[in-house]
């Protein structure tokens, strides 16, 4: 019996990776993305908007990764090859910081086959499961994000089964509207799936990962875990958005001096710094 029990402990290796797409231009799988490759390079590799985009990467996404409590694992920023020198040189100093994190840079190519040839790039060969998470180049997950994903896989996938994929879902968390006649923010709890820190475990073999489908839709394809109690994000709406933030769920549930110490308590941040963005 107990031999039976460590041979199933140790069939469980599991990676934990995260994804950021930045200025990729996939041929698929984003709101603006077209079938003019150069037309979308030109649009994304923009010295305007890519100064706008690290704004929030280094202001906002990278604190709160750096700020995890679990540091073991792995982040993946992909990025479209062309992407400016002066860029490329600004990404890899802002991922200094980070223990285990590197640009990933590919060629124009469908969006999934690209999320799939990212995650193969930043896979252990031991590993016999791949936890895999997105999130995006503006927004940010609370310091427990890996600690709770590393737990949830586990027993999420003795109960499914080894075998069995499994998603997970974040539904609580923050809105942060950017407007120059001030910022605001509120809380919400989404009805269906937001793709910050939304994470999928799959067996290894399977090469599947938490792009395969439109986060919305996940529980629709994926046995999926659904947690509505945890604050666990911050998304900022603004006009640079890709898809619209469209709420599915309720907000403005919490008090203004609830929400302040809400934010203190899970995230590297202030309130009063999500307002100064």
């Amino acid at each position: 019996m107990l031999l039976g029990i460590k041979r199933w402990v140790m069939a469980f290796r599991n990676q934990i990776i995260g994804l950021i797409r930045f200025s990729y231009p996939a041929l698929n799988g984003f709101t603006q993305s077209s079938e003019d490759v150069a037309a979308d390079r030109a649009r994304l590799f923009s010295e305007d908007r890519l100064t706008a985009r690290f704004h929030l990467f280094e202001a906002l996404t990278l604190p709160s990764m750096r700020a995890q409590t679990d540091p073991d694992h792995r982040l993946g920023v992909l990025v479209g090859e062309g992407l400016p020198p002066w860029a490329r040189d600004r990404l890899e100093a802002a991922l200094s910081g980070l223990p285990d994190a590197h640009v990933v840079s590919l060629p124009p190519m469908k969006h999934y086959q690209a999320t799939q040839a990212a995650f193969a790039r930043l896979a252990d060969d031991r590993a016999t499961h791949l936890t895999s998470f997105r999130l995006d180049d503006d927004d940010a997950v609370d310091r427990r994000l890996i600690a709770r994903l590393r737990s949830l896989a586990d027993g999420l996938t003795t109960m499914a089964g080894r075998d069995r994929i499994v998603t997970i879902a974040f539904n609580r968390g923050f809105f942060l509207e950017l407007d120059p006649a001030g910022n605001r923010i509120f809380d919400v709890t989404e009805k269906l799936p937001l793709g910050i820190g939304l994470a999928m475990t799959a067996p290894v073999a399977s090469r599947e990962n938490i792009f395969r489908r439109n986060h919305r839709l996940l529980p629709q394809f994926f046995t999926t875990y659904s947690d509505a109690e945890t604050p666990a994000f911050i998304r900022t709406v603004h006009p640079g958005n890709d898809s619209d933030a469209h709420l599915t769920g309720t907000r403005d549930t919490m008090p203004p001096a609830r929400i302040a110490r809400e934010i203190s308590r899970a995230f590297p941040f202030s309130q009063e710094d999500l307002l100064a963005l």
